[in-house]
């Protein structure tokens, strides 16, 4: 028998359950996951019934540092990142993403996916669209390891970890922040209108720093030659104004008792010009159509493909269109020998890449500053392309003319991204700053993409290499196509 009233029950339940069976209310059914009670056969014997089983998935999401802080250039951090399925269903559809923070640069071949070594091209798309890590069962798990190297600057390192499945929840993983140590020193040539974190140069060691905490990283000479011409060919973006001169004060006039016949004041002097290296270019109708057919076809560009385009932009003339410097000469020298390594891709060649590399044709020993004047009128059919050399640059390819018995595929690139054009001279001003932004955005991705190049290539010397993708710059290049194809409409 029920016994009436449930004594057992709390004050509180009991005058909630008059309160709602005086006006006349039903009391409600428990949920499904709500621990309740069942009265057994045998007569005032109660037991607690099962609860029922959670269902769905749900992952939880964990990401660490090692080092968690304190980190300085150099250090190398290891990132895990572990996804637990703490529900009763199969998450499926599981996608990882980790955009890499600025300042750092990822050690290929450290990600390891469930203690396994992955690829380059793994890594990839972790640090982009996501990463596929397929079905994790309940109460199974997946991890991921990869390690980066700390560059200069003054930022923590920002990770955003991202994970997305097909019904799924995610619980956990916020942003992860690794501090930095103490301040960093400055790096050369400043950049006043581009953001410099993905193409900071390595610092000098700050002196507070003891001496068992020295970086365990250090560039070699060849890193080194890498990393200064990134440096000086993204500073080619900023155009430096420079600084008026001060007017020479005018000579005190003696006040004499008569009154003299005046005297025409004299003329100011003329400012000298300005002297600067500048070279220029130009980029047609044609060859805007081309590479617009590249760019925009089927079929996605390689690296082989961005590399022809730089050459396109380049600068080799100055103001009259004269090659003095043979830096014409040279570019069309290396742009065959670039289509040379198209060919043969076709035919199933794979070479070693240090057959491609041509010869320094151009006397760059002889770049000298010069007045920098207008140069001559440009046709409708082309756009005219200004390149000016600030002195970081200038010391990057007087470097490499230096060194001409160690010229190689890597500082050809240098070489022509150095002359990257930064400006465009047109009319239209807001077409013109259309163009320029666009041509900057496109050196800076140009840089981090060579940087990886001369990475892969101490693992891979041959030019399979080349025929990578970069969706990155591949939109960067689409960007300035377009903006140089409204030049042209009238």
């Amino acid at each position: 028998m029920n016994r009436e009233p449930d004594f057992e029950s709390s004050a509180d339940m009991r005058l909630l359950e008059l309160q709602r069976t005086s006006p006349g209310l039903v009391a409600p059914e428990r949920l499904a996951w709500e621990s309740r009670y069942a009265v057994d056969s045998t007569p005032g014997i109660e037991v607690e019934a099962e609860a029922a089983a959670p269902h769905g998935a749900m992952l939880a999401l964990t990401v660490t540092a090692t080092p968690p802080g304190n980190v300085i250039p150099g250090t190398v951090v290891t990132y895990a990142l572990s996804l637990a399925n703490d529900g009763a269903q199969p998450a499926t559809g599981v996608f990882a993403s980790v955009p890499l923070p600025g300042g750092v640069t990822y050690r290929l071949g450290s990600l390891q996916v469930n203690s396994r070594a992955a690829s380059d091209d793994a890594a990839d798309d972790l640090f982009g669209a996501g990463l596929r890590l397929g079905t994790i069962a309940p109460g199974g798990r997946s991890t991921l390891l990869w390690k980066v190297g700390v560059r200069m600057g003054t930022k923590p390192l920002l990770t955003i970890p991202q994970v997305r499945a097909r019904d799924a929840a995610v619980i956990g993983g916020g942003p992860l922040v690794v501090e930095r140590k103490g301040t960093m020193s400055a790096f050369s040539g400043e950049l006043v209108a581009a953001d410099r974190a993905m193409f900071e140069p390595q610092p000098l060691i700050p002196v507070d720093i003891p001496a068992d905490e020295l970086p365990i990283y250090e560039l070699d000479a060849e890193e080194e030659i890498v990393f200064e011409a990134a440096d000086a060919a993204l500073s080619n973006s900023v155009v430096r104004v420079p600084e008026p001169k001060p007017e020479p004060e005018p000579e005190p006039v003696l006040e004499l008792e008569l009154e003299p016949e005046p005297e025409l004041e004299p003329e100011a002097p003329l400012p000298p010009p300005r002297e600067a290296v500048v070279l220029y270019g130009g980029l047609d109708r044609s060859t805007l159509a081309f590479f617009e057919r590249i760019f925009n076809g089927s079929k996605d560009p390689t690296i082989l493909q961005h590399c022809i385009f730089a050459g396109a932009l380049a600068c080799a003339s100055d103001a009259d269109g004269n090659d003095d410097l043979g830096l014409r000469a040279h570019l069309a020298a290396q742009s065959q020998i670039l289509h040379r390594v198209s060919l043969h891709e076709k035919l199933g060649k794979k070479e070693p890449i240090g057959e491609y590399a041509g010869t320094l044709m151009a006397t760059v020993d002889a770049i000298a500053a010069h007045p920098v004047r207008e140069p001559r009128a440009q046709g409708a059919d082309r756009l005219a392309l200004v390149n000016e050399l600030h002195e970081p640059a200038l010391v990057v390819v007087r470097k490499i003319a230096e060194e001409r018995d160690r010229w190689d595929f890597v500082k050809a690139r240098q070489l022509t991204l150095a002359l990257q054009a930064q400006r465009v001279l047109l009319d239209d001003d807001a077409r013109a700053a259309a163009i320029d932004n666009a041509l900057r955005s496109y050196a800076q991705h140009a840089m981090t993409v060579l940087q990886k190049l001369f990475v892969r290539l101490r693992i891979d010397r041959t030019t399979g290499v080349l025929f990578q993708t970069d969706p990155a710059l591949d939109a960067a290049a689409r960007v300035l196509l377009a903006a140089c194809a409204r030049a042209f409409a009238n």
